[in-house]
């Protein structure tokens, strides 16, 4: 979308967040004409005149609005002193008027200069009252400071927003004793926060400022996968951000706060992480097994799906030890036999526990095995936001003589060492999933690197059931997972769930997974093409990249629906969480529709996937993405009715055979791919780069 850059006064604020980011202000340009700007602005006041730079947007009730990416604050008017000045606490709209007309235009800097004096003089401002106000204009001054600072470094409005609700209004003061702190808030390049250090004085050869550049590579490393970096690796990255010579970040390294581990270096949480996960792991893994259970030497014969000697030894296994593992393609068992085990302790009076990392794969959990109680790891360990996890070494899971934890490979070193340090003294663990699927999102590699280590049992199954052999799907998913081209010809006895369409260019598979999305498969199917019909795309940027598909397939899905005031979003619109929100319990991953929403309250329900009818403030709105369209990696751990996938050469960056695998598993009764003429062969032919630098194999040998 075009940019535009224009000069405006704010003259009304028609809607704000609570938490000072999202806003929708009236306006009046250079010109005279009246605008709508929406965006991260909710800290501005009428009378405030402004620079923005954003790009128009059509909304569908509202009209032409400008949504602010960047912005630059004049001088207050005096209309918008006496606002900002009304909004400290206890000075209100009399106050305000009387330190205007004592203290003109320089107003701001008086009272900046000594808070506590010239906010005594206000009347009706008493002794008891001076240190609440003094607070509230130090928080709102250090904000403005803040603001000032980052704007004058071109930091876009909304990153200045998270940086503000980050650092909070003492950002200033926490500056000057760590002009690196910017580093650490989501969303802020080192770029950016290093240009903001070094305008305030801090050397280009800093120790600060070369330890800032190395912890920022690391964690940079961590969003790849990896536990820790060489020193050759890490060094020459640091050198290149810094723009110094490797010699001199040489010299810096063995005095910066990291791990030295011979070759290889870590950030000292990450350091302490992995050794606390690989202990627990030889803790759980030497113990005598604590289920004191019968289990028949041969499975049982009887039933629709009675378990194969392969399954009955993982359940063996389970029983036998307390840390084991269960792995094995689609269609070989992996649930049949957690319901084998789970009926069998259920029959012996035992406690069984089940989890998984979403919340909609631990409810399909739930479901395969019978409706044993199954929650997310976030839930079973008791979150408690801004604390962490209530269940710990400390306070362990009691009461569990087996817990299950079910798509296992999602598992990354941090999540994985919380779990296991809570697992109490009596407890057996059975960890299930499928090493093939995408590794995870977070750093490590932590069922691969178990099942490779040999430390515990591992049983993988390999016999596909005659019943899922019949789907295509789970033939696709096989070939694909020996790097070869799934069948699309299926038998006399064969479901036909698994369909290949190749096209010429990515406009061609862009149109053609629309049209399949929007008309052809929930009319062949019978299906509701915005909850039960999922598109899963390599990348977001594109002809053919999710935020394309997603503008479309809304235009065609949702033309009308109402939009939701202070957000992006409309009424029927598929959306999906970002982040977790534990204190809704409504997890990173999870999709749902939008229903209903009120502006009085400021509010918005959703419909979940599963069904959950859940109440979000506005402002948690910002954590919602569209969801017509979503990344493979956002829907590991999860199933839809039907899933269409698109593959054009332009997504090749991202193309593996392990994400092809991944998203045609995603699927539960169609799974269509829509490739374009080359780009298939260029997913099977590379593996996932799953060479993750981890050290948890060794560390639990």
């Amino acid at each position: 979308m075009e940019q535009v850059l224009l000069a405006a006064e704010i003259v009304g604020v028609r809607w704000r967040a609570d938490d000072g980011g999202f806003a929708v202000l009236a306006a009046v340009d250079g010109g005279g004409d009246e605008v709508v700007l929406t965006g991260p602005i909710a800290h501005l006041n009428e009378g405030d005149t402004v620079e923005v730079e954003g790009a128009w947007r059509e909304h569908p009730r509202f009209g032409r609005q400008l949504h602010v990416q960047q912005l630059r604050q004049s001088a207050p008017s005096e209309a918008g002193l006496l606002t900002l000045l009304a909004s400290v606490k206890h000075v209100g709209p009399r106050g305000a008027q009387w330190l205007l007309e004592r203290h003109g235009s320089e107003v701001l800097e008086r009272i900046d200069r000594d808070p506590g004096a010239r906010l005594r003089e206000v009347p009706g401002i008493g002794k008891a009252r001076l240190r609440a106000t003094v607070a509230s204009w130090e928080q709102q001054a250090g904000g403005r400071a803040l603001r000032l600072l980052l704007a004058e470094h071109d930091v876009p409005a909304a990153a200045a927003a998270r940086v503000l609700k980050a650092l909070g209004g003492g950002a200033m003061s926490l500056l000057a004793e760590d002009p690196y702190a910017l580093a650490k808030v989501d969303g802020i390049a080192f770029a950016t926060a290093d240009a903001v250090a070094r305008a305030l004085g801090t050397a280009a050869d800093a120790p600060q400022r070369i330890e800032a550049a190395l912890q920022h590579t690391l964690r940079a490393a961590e969003q790849d996968g990896h536990c820790f970096l060489p020193r050759g690796e890490l060094v020459p990255r640091a050198a290149r951000l810094l723009e110094l010579p490797t010699e001199i970040v040489v010299a810096a390294l063995d005095q910066a706060d990291l791990v030295v581990d011979g070759d290889r270096i870590l950030e000292p949480r990450m350091d302490r992480t992995e050794h606390r996960l690989a202990d627990r792991v030889r803790d759980l893994a030497s113990a005598p097994p604590t289920l004191d259970i019968e289990v028949p030497a041969d499975p049982p014969a009887d039933g629709d799906h009675a378990p194969t000697p392969t399954q009955w030894a993982a359940v063996h296994a389970a029983a036998e030890h307390r840390l084991s593992i269960l792995t094995g393609l689609p269609g070989t068992g992996k649930t049949a036999t957690m319901r084998a085990l789970v009926d069998l302790l259920r029959a012996q009076k035992r406690t069984v526990r089940l989890c998984a990392p979403t919340g909609k794969a631990a409810r399909r959990l739930s479901e395969a095995t019978g409706g044993a109680e199954a929650t997310t790891i976030h839930r079973l360990l008791e979150w408690i936001p801004g604390e962490g996890f209530a269940r710990d070494a400390d306070d362990p899971l009691t009461g569990v003589d087996l817990l299950v934890v079910d798509e296992a490979s999602m598992l990354d070193v941090r999540l994985a060492a919380a779990l296991l340090e809570a697992v109490g003294p009596r407890t057996h663990v059975l960890l299930v999933g499928d090493v093939d699927q995408l590794a995870p999102v977070g750093p490590g590699r932590v069922l691969e690197d178990l099942i490779a280590s040999g430390v515990a049992p591992a049983t993988r199954l390999t016999e596909v059931f005659r019943q899922a052999a019949r789907s295509l799907i789970i033939r696709a998913a096989h070939a694909i997972d020996r790097g070869e081209l799934p069948p699309t010809q299926a038998g006399p006895d064969d479901v036909r769930d698994f369909f290949l369409v190749e096209r010429d260019s990515a406009q061609a598979v862009f149109d053609e997974v629309v049209s399949l999305a929007t008309q052809r498969l929930p009319s062949h199917y019978d299906l509701d093409p915005v909850s039960d019909l999922q598109v899963l795309v390599p990348m977001h940027k594109g002809p053919a990249g999710i935020d394309a598909f997603n503008t479309t397939l809304r235009e065609r899905l949702n033309p009308d629906g109402r939009a939701v005031k202070g957000t992006q979003f409309r009424l029927g619109d598929r959306i999906m969480q970002t982040r977790n929100n534990h204190e809704r319990s409504f997890y990173n991953g999870e999709i749902g529709v939008i229903v209903a929403a009120d502006p009085g309250r400021g509010t918005l329900t959703l419909v979940g996937d599963d069904g959950r009818r859940l109440t979000l403030d506005t402002p948690e709105a910002g954590t919602l993405r569209l969801a017509y369209a979503c990344s493979v990696h956002k829907m590991q751990g999860s199933q839809a009715p039907a899933i269409v996938i698109a593959l054009a050469r332009g997504h090749a960056p991202m193309l593996t055979r392990n994400l092809l695998y991944t998203a045609v598993t995603r699927s539960q009764t169609a799974c269509v791919v829509v490739a374009e003429r080359g780009a298939l062969p260029t997913a099977l032919g590379r593996v996932d780069a799953s060479l993750r630098n981890t050290r948890l194999v060794e560390l639990v040998s």
